[in-house]
């Protein structure tokens, strides 16, 4: 009997088991706990907060060899019990500053986390992680997903995809064919990969592959704004959660170009060059991340036009969204830079690229989906804790305040209810016994706004402030404004619409040396 009769008898068989499986809890009272799927049996582990995991769950075959730069294929099946208690490898990357290759190129593997108990059909939560497609990974601890997962009563799953050069590149010398492998969106298709097994698997984890809310911030929210464009993705999710998204387009000559560019300083074929190498051969961008352009708009696994497609409701996945931005997204790559947060131009420089941010990035979107079908439902925010308020005081103190302030990140902790910001590594006192009382009472009142979208697609309930729908044809849409002092809550329901024009305007505020040096900066006019 060939191996290839012998995997799909396997799949055959297992898929006739789901429904009668599914019914029945599979790690009630088991410790470890155990886990169904599709390819093979998973032993998982008791985790904080009460709270089940697995981890390192495969949910594509390894994206080596005869299968690097093409679109996932599923994952052998495994005879046995398969200890999922720590986290895959870590998608091929550079670390900053040493510019040393980690992780690998075998990464296609995520993580479920659910309460500590039998229940059935909980929500589902897909959270994709950030590093601007260049960097970062699901197992940083500000991803952890029990605290979620216990609060929210959610199955929280969390994956890694290729990243970088071998997320996305199109490359004349690696055409097959086949649209998929020849797109040079595998990352995309890595992430639709495992919305796939979610669909498939998560009811084995007491998830229901009927409610999915995906989610993201930085590139992850990125990748959710190409998720909703991508006619694949299409029906495996329910909700969206973009965190500080952002627009970026390129022409599929703008891909090849790249990539051809690429390949010539390799002195080797392409398919054979090592990760160091490749990753080496990129151009760098700021801590860590490679500047490449993605993804690739072929008009197969996304639209051709790019983000001008957020203005046609067809293609557009018809879910509720919940979208925003920090109030100073900027800030953490100024300091980062290394530029002096005592230089006058330094909060306006932060106040002003973040508010394009803000236009480009949320309220744009925001008025393409809704201007195209006015019954569409996009919560919009601004997170504006940590930032200076007039008198240049902040909840983080004046030092933390003046050089991270309301940037970019820190709302991660308070979406997904930890206690992780940034990794808890940055020499900064973000998190203080001060700023606890506010912190804590804002991080539970977005946990149950967020909570409350989870389970049904509206983040209101009669405690809580309402949080009021988009309009594009409103003069000043509604946007709620997370932010506390040191004691208390002091979000409110705001209105209006940031825009280029008006983000120009503002330079109007500032005496003539500065919005010369701003303009010179910025390069606007």
């Amino acid at each position: 009997m060939g191996n290839a009769f012998r995997k799909r008898a396997f799949l055959t068989w297992t898929l006739a088991l789901v429904a009668m499986l599914a019914a029945f809890p599979v790690f009630a009272g088991q410790d470890p706990p155990l886990a169904q799927t599709l390819y093979g049996n998973l032993s998982g582990e008791r985790d904080e907060d009460d709270t089940l995991s697995w981890k390192g769950i495969p949910y594509a075959a390894p994206p080596v060899g005869d299968l690097r730069w093409k679109a996932p294929r599923p994952p052998e099946p495994w005879e046995g019990v398969r200890k999922a208690s720590a986290f895959g490898n870590k998608a091929a990357q550079l670390f900053p500053v040493l510019n040393w290759t980690i992780g690998s190129e075998d990464c296609l593997y995520l993580n479920v986390w659910r309460p500590a108990d039998d229940r059935k059909k909980l929500p589902v939560f897909f959270w994709i992680h950030g590093g601007g497609n260049s960097m970062g990974s699901a197992s940083s601890t500000d991803y952890h997903g029990h605290a979620l997962a216990s609060r929210a009563d959610v199955v929280f799953v969390s994956v890694s995809y290729r990243l970088g050069p071998f997320g996305w590149f199109s490359h004349p010398g690696l055409t097959t064919g086949n649209p998929e492998d020849d797109s040079g969106n595998y990352g995309t298709l890595d992430l639709i990969a495992a919305l796939e097994w979610v669909r498939d698997n998560i009811g084995f984890f007491g998830g229901d592959p009927g409610n999915v809310t995906t989610a993201g911030e930085s590139a992850g929210a990125f990748n959710v704004l190409t998720l909703l464009l991508a006619p694949k993705a299409r029906g495996l999710f329910h909700r969206a959660v973009i965190q500080s998204g952002y627009r970026t387009d390129s022409t599929p000559e703008m891909m090849r170009a790249f990539s051809v560019g690429l390949s010539g300083q390799l002195n080797t074929p392409i398919r054979e060059a090592s990760t160091a190498r490749i990753l080496k051969a990129v151009p760098p961008s700021i801590a860590g991340m490679l500047d490449l352009p993605y993804p690739n708009w072929d008009g197969a696994v996304l639209p051709a036009e790019g983000f001008a497609a957020f203005s046609d409701p067809s293609k557009v996945a018809d879910v509720p969204i919940i979208i925003g931005t920090n109030k100073e997204e900027t800030k953490l790559f100024q300091w980062m830079g290394r530029l002096d947060s005592r230089d006058p131009i330094y909060q306006p420089r932060a106040e002003l690229t973040s508010a394009r941010w803000k236009a480009e990035g949320v309220d744009s979107i925001a008025d393409a989906i809704t201007m195209g079908d006015p019954n569409r439902r996009v919560y919009v925010y601004r997170f504006d804790w940590g930032a200076p308020d007039a008198s240049g005081n902040s909840v983080l103190g004046g030092r933390a305040g003046a050089k991270i302030g309301a940037s970019h990140g820190l709302d991660i902790s308070f979406f997904l209810q930890t206690d992780s910001m940034y990794g808890n590594a940055l020499p900064l006192p973000l998190r203080t016994k001060q700023n606890e009382a506010g912190r804590k009472v804002l991080q539970a009142m977005m946990g149950t706004y967020l909570s409350n979208f989870i389970a049904s697609g509206d983040p209101n309930q009669a405690n809580l402030k309402e949080w009021k729908t988009w309009s594009a044809a409103s003069n000043k849409p509604p946007f709620m404004v997370f932010d506390a002092n040191l004691s208390g809550l002091t979000s409110r329901l705001d209105y209006g619409r940031t825009t280029i024009e008006s983000t120009k305007k503002a330079f109007a505020v500032y005496d003539d040396p500065l919005r010369a040096k701003l303009e010179q900066v910025l390069g606007w006019d």
